[in-house]
Protein backbone atom coordinates (compact mmCIF):
# COMPACT_ATOMS: atom_id res chain seq x y z
CA UNK A 1 0.00 0.00 0.00
CA UNK A 2 2.68 2.33 0.93
CA UNK A 3 4.44 1.99 -2.77
CA UNK A 4 1.21 2.68 -4.47
CA UNK A 5 0.48 5.98 -2.10
CA UNK A 6 3.93 7.14 -3.05
CA UNK A 7 2.23 7.41 -6.50
CA UNK A 8 -0.26 9.94 -5.77
CA UNK A 9 1.80 12.31 -3.79
CA UNK A 10 0.46 15.96 -4.17
CA UNK A 11 -3.04 14.58 -5.27
CA UNK A 12 -6.70 14.84 -4.07
CA UNK A 13 -7.36 11.71 -2.50
CA UNK A 14 -10.56 10.03 -0.99
CA UNK A 15 -9.44 7.55 2.06
CA UNK A 16 -11.62 4.79 3.45
CA UNK A 17 -10.54 3.37 6.21
CA UNK A 18 -11.44 0.34 8.01
CA UNK A 19 -13.55 2.05 11.03
CA UNK A 20 -15.98 3.08 7.98
CA UNK A 21 -17.64 6.23 9.57
CA UNK A 22 -16.92 8.66 7.12
CA UNK A 23 -13.43 8.53 4.31
CA UNK A 24 -11.32 11.68 4.21
CA UNK A 25 -10.78 14.06 1.70
CA UNK A 26 -7.54 15.59 1.25
CA UNK A 27 -4.16 16.67 -0.88
CA UNK A 28 -1.77 13.44 -0.14
CA UNK A 29 1.62 15.54 1.37
CA UNK A 30 3.17 12.60 2.91
CA UNK A 31 3.62 9.15 3.11
CA UNK A 32 6.07 7.66 5.74
CA UNK A 33 6.91 3.90 6.90
CA UNK A 34 3.52 3.53 8.67
CA UNK A 35 1.65 6.19 8.40
CA UNK A 36 0.36 9.21 5.52
CA UNK A 37 -0.53 13.07 6.05
CA UNK A 38 -3.07 14.65 4.33
CA UNK A 39 -3.95 18.40 4.09
CA UNK A 40 -7.90 19.21 4.04
CA UNK A 41 -9.52 20.03 1.02
CA UNK A 42 -11.58 22.91 2.49
CA UNK A 43 -10.23 23.22 5.56
CA UNK A 44 -6.14 23.13 5.47
CA UNK A 45 -6.03 21.00 8.45
CA UNK A 46 -3.50 18.00 9.06
CA UNK A 47 -4.92 14.53 9.14
CA UNK A 48 -2.34 11.89 9.77
CA UNK A 49 -3.54 8.05 9.09
CA UNK A 50 -1.94 4.95 9.35
CA UNK A 51 -1.57 2.83 6.90
CA UNK A 52 -2.76 -0.36 7.85
CA UNK A 53 -6.37 1.24 8.43
CA UNK A 54 -6.64 2.35 5.31
CA UNK A 55 -8.86 -0.05 3.48
CA UNK A 56 -8.72 1.98 -0.51
CA UNK A 57 -8.67 5.06 -1.72
CA UNK A 58 -9.74 6.78 -5.17
CA UNK A 59 -8.44 9.73 -6.87
CA UNK A 60 -10.39 12.87 -7.27
CA UNK A 61 -10.62 14.80 -10.30
CA UNK A 62 -10.89 18.38 -9.66
CA UNK A 63 -12.28 20.74 -12.20
CA UNK A 64 -10.56 23.95 -12.93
Amino acid sequence: MKDILKDFLGKTLRVYTISGVEPYLGVLEEVKDDYVVFKGYSKKDKTYLAIQHIESFKEEVTRG
